[in-house]
């Protein structure tokens, strides 16, 4: 058995056609789930790259590794990293006689996580002469090709494509090739406000500005508004997924792909114009960390259709690539296989994910998240720290965009509650109307705060 681990850095599952979609932005991976499988609640750990990848790797929370941010732009960082002792699954696989590969090119983050390069026989940056979030799929695909038509078998490859990532630098054809404007699409909130699901309110969308003029959503010069935005964003899922079908083709001429399982997933999502923060992921909500999980199983292990639609997170994703391969883990998991879901042997996995969001370097150097959310069937609560006004600023000042992000959620509210069957979109705040929901799921959010990794003001308050 061959598995391939496709990762689609800010990828939404709701703009995915197999995820209910309206544009046609994935008919390949539409394919894809077709003839696999499709996890409809697939919840990330974190609104941030770096914690979510170690969590796809190591089996663990973000809470458990203490790695809970993207120092992306923060060079020789005191803390955020992952212990040389905590195992990777791609070190498992090579002690089982797995041969593999990562084409990826997080190494040339600022803090260079040298714990995705642990494992793995070959290592390839795509794009070593430029800024990591500028690799295009087109590019991706030109050292993707040639490697896999030279693989031994069995192998485990990690292909990190980072469409639909800003910036949205998909060739101009691609920009804005979905002819719609969502008009088609309104809808109106309990509250009395009109939105376009997974876009965002009416008056959002038309504003195209946020955080009081400091930012604003465009991309100069090629895009110039929130709409503008949202149709580049679908274009690069769409220019990703035409590059993602060559992939599925050269397995296919190869004689591979009945052998080869393919699974597809994401670090995290991005918000539009439908939270606080426009074309960032910065929120532990859905639309940051519900992402898609396909898998196409290999040959001898047949897909349910459907599976069922339970919970499930980054890291079940580790402990299944190691279960397909019949390997164990070197230490226990948080994560367990998803193998019983997939066959139809289980109709439940979890009845809650716990996911975190924005952090800040406190006053001791230790990276620590300030937003946590526990996300069940039918709920979602958000819980931002009690900051105030005066918290640790020095961490967060190595990036204009972080700071003024942190700086609005002085004026949110600390708790949040969402009824994510009446309000899919997490737009009207039911905190108030439902303390025996606040209570029930504080109970599963203790212990992530009570890690030494969450913010506490009282701590720095002494």
């Amino acid at each position: 058995m061959n598995l391939i681990l496709i990762t689609a850095d800010t990828l939404r599952a709701d703009h995915l056609g197999c995820y209910g979609y309206w544009r046609e932005t994935s008919p390949n991976l539409d394919a894809l789930a077709a003839e696999g499988a499709r996890f409809e609640r697939f919840i990330g750990q974190c609104a941030h790259t770096l914690p979510s990848f170690t969590s796809m790797m190591t089996g663990l929370t973000p809470f458990e590794t203490g790695v809970v941010a993207t120092l992306h732009c923060v060079p020789d960082t005191p803390s955020g990293r992952l212990s040389d002792r905590t195992p990777v699954i791609a070190e498992a696989l090579a002690k089982a006689g797995v041969h593999t590969v990562a084409v990826d090119n997080l190494m040339q983050f600022a803090c260079h996580p040298s714990w995705f390069v642990r494992g793995f026989a070959e290592y390839i940056n795509p794009n070593p002469e430029s800024f990591v979030t500028a690799l295009m799929a087109g590019r991706m695909n030109e050292v993707l090709l040639p490697v896999i038509e030279r693989l031994p078998e069995p192998f485990f490859v990690w292909a990190h494509y980072w469409d639909p990532h800003r910036p949205y630098n998909q060739p101009d054809e691609r920009l804005r090739p979905f002819g719609d404007d969502g008009s088609a699409q309104v809808r109106t909130t309990p509250d009395g406000r009109d939105y376009i699901p997974t876009w965002g309110t009416l008056e959002a969308l038309e504003r195209s500005t946020w955080a009081g003029g400091e930012m604003r959503d465009h991309q100069p010069p090629r895009l110039a508004n929130a709409r503008e935005m949202i149709d580049a964003y679908d274009g690069e899922i769409r220019y990703l997924d035409d590059n993602l079908g060559a992939i599925f083709d050269k397995l296919t001429r190869m004689g591979r792909w009945d052998d080869t399982c393919v699974c597809v997933t994401a670090d995290h999502g991005e918000t539009m114009a439908d939270h606080l923060t426009h074309f960032a992921h910065v929120e532990a909500l859905d639309a940051c960390t519900r992402i898609p999980l396909i898998v196409k199983p290999p040959a001898g292990v047949r897909a349910a259709t459907p599976v069922p639609e339970t919970l499930a997170t980054h890291t079940d994703l580790a402990a299944t690539v190691l279960a397909l391969f019949g390997v164990e883990p070197e230490e226990p998991m948080h994560g367990r296989s998803l193998l019983p879901l997939l066959e139809g042997r289980a109709d439940s996995h979890r009845d809650h994910v716990v996911s975190s969001g924005m952090y800040l370097l406190d006053d001791d150097d230790v990276w620590q998240s300030m937003e946590v959310a526990a996300r069940t069937e039918r709920w979602r609560l958000r819980r931002r720290a009690p900051i105030g006004r005066d918290y640790p600023t020095h961490g967060l000042k190595l990036s204009h965009l972080w700071e003024v992000i942190a700086r609005l959620y002085e004026d949110e509210p600390q708790v949040e509650l969402y009824d994510a069957a009446a309000d899919p979109n997490e737009l009207t705040n039911v905190a108030a109307e439902h303390p025996d929901v606040l209570a029930e799921l504080d109970e599963l959010l203790q212990p992530a705060m009570e890690s030494d990794y969450w913010y506490r003001r009282e701590d720095h308050d002494a």
